[in-house]
């Protein structure tokens, strides 16, 4: 009987704060994902061009850039590739709702228990 090695998920991260981008990769790695990540908009379309990924984690507010933006451009060029948005702002009804408008399959405030943000990436993923 032949077994095959059933490939990882790669997902990547995308936040301008290092400490968040450290705990959310080594928290999905524990999961059984393989990660890779981001500080902005440009590292994350070259991270795709290099290697692309099976989901995105994406801070909504990076520094000096529009994170909603930058996902619409993103599920342009990539319009497979599920995207669950992360936010430090809490729930924001009018900010989820652009989200999804623009193409997120999820969202998911950086102060919720990481397991919350495995399960999105898990149904985002499905």
């Amino acid at each position: 009987m032949l077994f095959f090695k059933k490939e990882k998920k790669r997902v990547l991260v995308v936040d301008d704060e290092q400490s968040i981008v450290d705990i959310t990769c080594e928290f999905l790695q524990d999961d059984g994902y393989e990660t890779c990540s981001a500080r902005n908009t440009r590292g994350a379309m070259a991270e795709m061009e290099k290697n692309p990924v099976h989901a995105m984690l994406l801070d909504i507010n990076l520094a000096g850039e529009d994170g909603l933006a930058f996902l619409a451009e993103f599920k342009k060029k990539y319009p497979s590739v599920p995207v669950v948005i992360l936010t430090g702002a809490g729930y924001d009804d009018e900010m989820m709702q652009s989200a999804l408008k623009n193409g997120a399959s999820g969202y998911v405030s950086k102060d919720t228990d990481l397991g919350n943000l495995v399960v999105a990436v898990k149904r985002v993923l499905r």
